[in-house]
């Protein structure tokens, strides 16, 4: 396959990992806000999963000679998750109620907001999909904290 196909796909691929990161999370949320926090923590490991293949994409566009942004934007998200797998899942850390929340909030919106800047390098359409995407699952998050203060 030819690279320039192969870059193509990694491109798309992390584009629906973006797309997917932001559904899933949005009905995380919501389900949060209903009262259903155990089934809608699944939701949120299954976006945190998605950090796995952002990762292998990353280091696709790294090893291909890419430019820095298609590595770095990926990178965050593999970043947020990695620290929301450490201290949710391993550390079973409440981070949400002291100072490091702070940090971890603007990683996370950091995370997101690298993911809409790769998906509209990638093309306007998939940029505004994303940025679409992005500002719903900011509503199910405002809905979440205004029926359960998580944070």
């Amino acid at each position: 396959m030819e690279t320039q196909t192969l870059f193509q796909l990694v491109d798309l691929s992390v584009v629906i990992s973006a797309n997917l990161t932001n559904i899933l999370l949005t009905v995380m949320f919501l389900l949060r806000g209903c009262g259903r926090q155990q089934t809608g923590n699944w939701f949120g490991w299954a976006a945190v999963a998605l950090g796995l293949p952002l990762a292998a994409a990353a280091a696709f566009n790294a090893t291909g000679g890419r430019p820095g942004w298609t590595v770095a934007l990926p990178a965050l998200m593999v970043a947020y998750d990695a620290v929301e797998f450490l201290l949710d899942f391993i550390l079973k850390f409440d981070f949400r109620h002291t100072r490091w929340l702070g940090p971890y909030l603007a990683l996370f919106y950091l995370a997101l907001m690298g993911m809409i800047g790769y998906a509209f390098a990638v093309g306007k359409l998939f940029g505004f999909i994303t940025l679409a995407t992005y500002f719903v699952c900011l509503a199910a998050t405002a809905f979440s904290y205004a029926r359960v203060k998580h944070g």
